[in-house]
């Protein structure tokens, strides 16, 4: 839910996606990849860490508690969409599919906002 999509300012084939999910069943999940038409691949990334091979790769096995909220804002863990041919016009919305372990898929729209000049996404 309140998934917003920004293209990057310094980076024409990236953008940032922040969002929050919900588990709101009795049992824990498993978020095993996020992936959308728009992007080659998808990948977590940290504003203030250095990037890793396991941060990357953070969206390919996340626990999804029962009963819980996570958030993945600007200023935390957030999903990178690398590999954009053509960039969608502000606004617009964007699907994001996140495949749960044993439970399916979730197609979300993002809306797409104005690059943001204060991050180096």
């Amino acid at each position: 839910m309140d998934g917003t999509f920004r293209p990057s300012a310094y980076f024409p084939d990236r953008g940032a996606g922040y969002f929050t999910i919900r588990n709101d069943d009795s049992v824990d999940h498993l978020l095993k990849g996020i992936s959308s038409p728009l992007c080659q691949n998808v990948v977590a990334h940290h504003t203030n860490q250095q990037q890793t091979d396991g941060a990357n790769d953070l969206f390919t096995h996340l626990a999804l508690p029962h009963d819980s909220t996570m958030i993945f804002p600007r200023s935390g863990y957030h999903m990178m969409c690398m590999g954009i041919r053509q960039m969608p016009a502000r606004g617009s919305k964007v699907p994001f599919t996140f495949d749960i372990l044993n439970g399916g898929s979730i197609t979300v729209s993002f809306t797409v906002t104005d690059p943001d000049e204060l991050t180096h996404d």
